[in-house]
């Protein structure tokens, strides 16, 4: 299951928990992937779609600041994913076979949050009816659905979605990668 994440993907997890930290959170949503992404200042990030200018993106970033707090002793080795959270996570794998692609993405992540209607990031953007077909337009233009593409007939039972009331597959490996590391 591991070579079904994309470098990025697993980096954008990892960073996603660093942002929950940074921002006083005990936990990981759907928001902290989000502004992962956004603080990665990559080429592909969306923050472009998200944000017109650095002043808007800072205000949201504020509003979900916590008080700061010591969260030194709240954390022992890893940060829970919320449920929403970890259900995008299941749908991420939809998004990459939907667009036949080896690896997840980012890309794949960001769209399934804007179908899932329990994301906190579907959330925010519940009030702009065409977020999500927006959203699919930025990516191909970005080209982000052409890395890793491939052919229907690779599309065996090797890469079919992993059980959905099981921990194993994406959940257990995400957990993994937000191990925390001393």
């Amino acid at each position: 299951m591991d070579n079904l994440f994309s470098n990025e993907f697993k980096e954008l997890v990892s960073k996603s928990r660093d942002a929950a930290i940074e921002l006083g959170y005990d936990y990981i949503s759907t928001i902290h992937f989000f502004i992962a992404d956004c603080d990665s200042n990559k080429s592909n990030s969306i923050y472009k779609f998200g944000f017109t200018d650095d002043k808007a993106y800072k205000k949201f970033k504020t509003e979900y600041t916590l008080p700061k707090v010591d969260l030194l002793d709240l954390i022992s080795e890893s940060l829970p994913l919320t449920k929403e959270a970890e259900q995008t996570i299941l749908l991420t794998e939809n998004q990459r076979l939907l667009r036949r692609q080896i690896e997840a993405y980012p890309c794949h992540f960001f769209l399934a949050a804007l179908k899932n209607k329990e994301s906190l990031l579907y959330d925010c953007f519940k009030h702009d009816e065409k977020a999500l077909r927006s959203l699919e337009i930025y990516y191909e233009e970005m080209g982000e659905f052409k890395k890793g593409e491939m052919a229907l007939k690779q599309i065996s039972t090797k890469y079919q979605n992993p059980s959905l009331n099981s921990k194993s597959g994406f959940l257990a490996k995400i957990a993994a990668i937000l191990k925390w590391k001393k």
